[in-house]
């Protein structure tokens, strides 16, 4: 776009004129041997170039607003001719966005009013004036708004800029059509509306998981992390410097409704322990799928047995150390090996964790030695998290007649591998790098794995008949065995 004053104020002079339908001895016309428009005035041999780029087609500020706020609100405006109306304003007021169209504000807040018809005076001090003009025929659609009652009208704006009113060009959004129509191809709409995540830990993974979920069409959440967004996170996190110091529960809420404003999202700032077991469990039972997001074993193992007992269908991520790799587990109750099931038959995998924070660090180091923090990067940790996602997404169709079950075979294994290098020291530090080979395994691939369930599993298999086999007793005769005592 050109940056020459003057050029600017002839391009803003003719694109009014031709918006106002102003009678004038000047023309438009496409010069396409110059590639410009030129203003060609009668009588004038020489036509005067205005540079016209594509860029500058979009030299007008927008301001975005809701169509269904305007009309929840028309029974007002059609009372006072006049309602109040805030907006975001953005790059220097190149962009206005309704205040209430997400939960996210901009720097700096313009207080304006929307006037139903020209004569409708404006307080003093209004920064934005927009008119909808009864009755007129539809110039641009993005600023045609129908009315309740079927009446048509079209909007126009001004914005006060340095003491000098600008034209604005209005868009009228609506907020769900729009939305579900770019998920209808393959979600048909609304098919997720009902459904209801559990999303435990929202870190780097678990907060990615969170706004995939909501730009697919999920509509509802509980979202359950103690943690605050630090600047750290920042780096690998969903969030930003501007949000620092939230809770991460916080931020994922608003980063959802920004997302899926008509999404229902419950916030519980609290870690997952033994003490509050019978807290997490109602949330577990109310939920379609669990994804389980910490990065330590006992919280996991917690949320593995609540699952089982309220036979929820659980998903559960890891990275490996400096994001090397990771792995998704999948755990179907009493079809698929449990997180108990994996940590028994695969210990090496299950205790290669990434630490990616203090206090995982601190939680695996001896007393004589630290362990340093190591995190991996954004971009090796996101296919982990768009994997679990996946998964995640497919329990939530099963059940549905969504075009995506045609990928049910596809995901059938339960534990899926995925190696972003040959880290060495590892057990994968010889594999070959990426290549059109499909006769090995190599890196940067996704590697679903056949893991069988454990019949004696404590949790999900039967543990107690096993071990009274193994020793030759009959379980009927071990009558009601002690609780555990209870913590002092």
């Amino acid at each position: 776009m050109t940056t020459d004053p003057q050029q600017q104020q002839m391009i803003r002079e003719a694109m009014k004129a031709i918006a106002e339908r102003r009678p004038g001895r000047s023309k438009l016309v496409y010069d396409k041997t110059k590639r410009t428009i030129v203003a060609v005035t009668e009588g004038v041999q020489t036509p005067r170039a205005l540079n016209i780029t594509a860029d500058d087609a979009d030299m007008f500020a927008v301001a975005t607003l809701s169509a269904q706020w305007l009309t929840e609100h028309w029974r007002t405006l059609l009372r006072d001719r006049m309602v109040p109306i805030r907006f975001s304003s953005w790059d220097g007021g190149d962009a206005l966005t309704q205040f209430e169209l997400g939960p996210l504000p901009g720097s700096s807040l313009v207080e304006g009013v929307l006037a139903l018809g020209e004569e409708t005076p404006s307080p003093a001090g209004t920064n934005l004036r927009i008119v909808l003009h009864p009755g007129k025929g539809p110039i641009s659609e993005d600023s045609t708004f129908v009315a309740p009652d079927g009446s048509v009208h079209q909007a126009t704006a001004q914005a006060r800029r340095n003491g000098v009113d600008e034209r604005v060009d209005t868009h009228f959004v609506d907020l769900q059509p729009e939305l579900a129509l770019r998920r209808s191809s393959l979600l048909e709409t609304n098919v997720l509306r009902d459904k209801t995540v559990l999303l435990v830990g929202l870190g780097t993974g678990g907060g990615h998981a969170a706004v995939e979920f909501a730009k697919c069409g999920v509509g509802r959440f509980d979202l359950v992390d103690a943690d605050r967004l630090t600047v750290g996170n920042v780096v690998r996190h969903s969030g930003g410097l501007s949000q620092v110091g939230r809770l991460k529960v916080n931020v994922m809420r608003d980063m959802i409704y920004d997302k899926n404003p008509d999404a229902h999202v419950t916030v519980h700032p609290f870690d997952v322990t033994a003490e509050n077991l019978e807290t997490i469990r109602p949330l577990i039972a109310r939920s379609d799928v669990v994804i389980c997001g910490t990065d330590n074993r006992p919280s996991k193992l917690l949320i593995n047995r609540l699952c089982i007992e309220e036979n929820k269908v659980a998903l559960y991520r890891g990275a490996f150390r400096r994001a090397y790799g990771g792995q998704v587990l999948r755990v179907r109750p009493k079809m698929s090996p449990c997180h108990e099931c994996f940590v028994a038959a695969m210990p090496e995998e299950s205790t290669d964790e990434e630490i990616s924070s203090q206090e995982a660090a601190d939680a695996v180091a001896y007393s004589d030695r630290p362990v340093a923090v190591e995190p991996g990067l954004s971009l090796d940790v996101l296919p982990i998290a768009n994997m679990l996602t996946k998964l995640a997404l497919m329990e939530l169709v099963a059940d549905t007649s969504s075009t995506l079950k045609v990928l049910k075979a596809d995901y059938a294994a339960p534990w899926y591998l995925w190696l972003n290098r040959p880290e060495p020291g590892t057990r994968y530090a010889d594999w070959p790098a990426m290549s059109e080979s499909i006769d090995e395994m190599t890196i940067n691939r996704w590697y679903g794995i056949d893991l069988a369930r454990d019949a004696d599993c404590p949790v999900c298999g039967e543990f107690v008949a096993s071990i009274a086999a193994s020793y030759g007793l009959d379980p009927k005769n071990f009558g009601n065995l002690p609780s555990l005592p209870t913590k002092e």
